[in-house]
Order: C-alpha cells, then sequence, then structure tokens
C-alpha cells in the first residue's frame, strides 16, 4: 500500500512571514499540531506546536513578533505520494515523528500523520506499535 492509496488530506499552509501567533490561532482553527509552511505550493519547512511553545512563548519572546521563517524546521524530512506506508512508518519512527508532508514535483500535496498509518495498517499492529515506540524513545538527557 502506497501514500496516495490511502488518500492525502487538504492541508493548509503558513506563509514564512506570518507570525507565530498567527500560525497558534490556524492549528486551533484546523484542529492540527503542525503546519507547514509555504511559499505558494513550495514545502519551505514545517512548525510545530511545541516548536511555538519552546523556542519562542518559554524564551520568553512576543509570538506576535516572531515569524514562521524563524521557527521552522527548514528541509523537513518528506515522503512522496508513491512512499510504501511501511516505508513512511520506518521513516517517522527513524526521525521521530508523528507527521510527514507529502510532496510530489516539489510541491506539497498534504501530510501523512501516525493515525494515518495505523489506521491503513492494522492489520500489521507490530509495525505500528515499533514505530510508536520509536517515536516516543527519549533521544535527549532529562533536564531537572
Amino acid at each position: 500500500m502506497r501514500v496516495n492509496d490511502i488518500g492525502i488530506k487538504e492541508v493548509h499552509c503558513a506563509s514564512p512571514t506570518m507570525n507565530l501567533s498567527e500560525i497558534a490561532s490556524m492549528m486551533k482553527r484546523h484542529n492540527v499540531g503542525v503546519v507547514p509552511v509555504c511559499q505558494g505550493n513550495k514545502l519551505l519547512g514545517v512548525l510545530t506546536d511545541r516548536d511555538i511553545v519552546i523556542s519562542c512563548v518559554a524564551a520568553d519572546m512576543n509570538p506576535r513578533e516572531c515569524k514562521a521563517r524563524e521557527f521552522m524546521t527548514a528541509n523537513a524530512v518528506t515522503v512522496s505520494p508513491d512512499t510504501d506506508l511501511e516505508d513512511a512508518a520506518r521513516i517517522m519512527g527513524r526521525e521521530q515523528i508523528h507527521r510527514l508532508p507529502v510532496v510530489e514535483a516539489g510541491n506539497l500535496v498534504g501530510m501523512l500523520s501516525l493515525g494515518d498509518v495505523s489506521m491503513a495498517l492494522s492489520g500489521d499492529d507490530s509495525l505500528v506499535a515499533e514505530t510508536l515506540r520509536k517515536i516516543s524513545t527519549p533521544t535527549h538527557a532529562v533536564v531537572s
């Protein structure tokens, strides 16, 4: 089974000049935790709710003054619509990410979530469990 076999969801993008407060509102409105940052249809990076909280708010910065391009993860890991779902799950585990932008011919065409993969691969619970375990394994030292 391939990414395009399960259907690709509509994606709402932010521009690189949008401020983080606007993007947080967009996340709330669409009930998502990640927003791709695009110039037209070209993916520039991704911005997560965690990026906003940890890198901006917890650093005592004003989200209305912080721009997406300053806080996004550029060169995001992506998959194509033709990527095998099992390969996509392995990429998620290796990179410890819950969502993958789907890119075709340089353009963002959708987002794939771990939930999408788990529903589509429900017959392979071991792969889904292994992917979730890898995503959840701490990679940093605990800070007290």
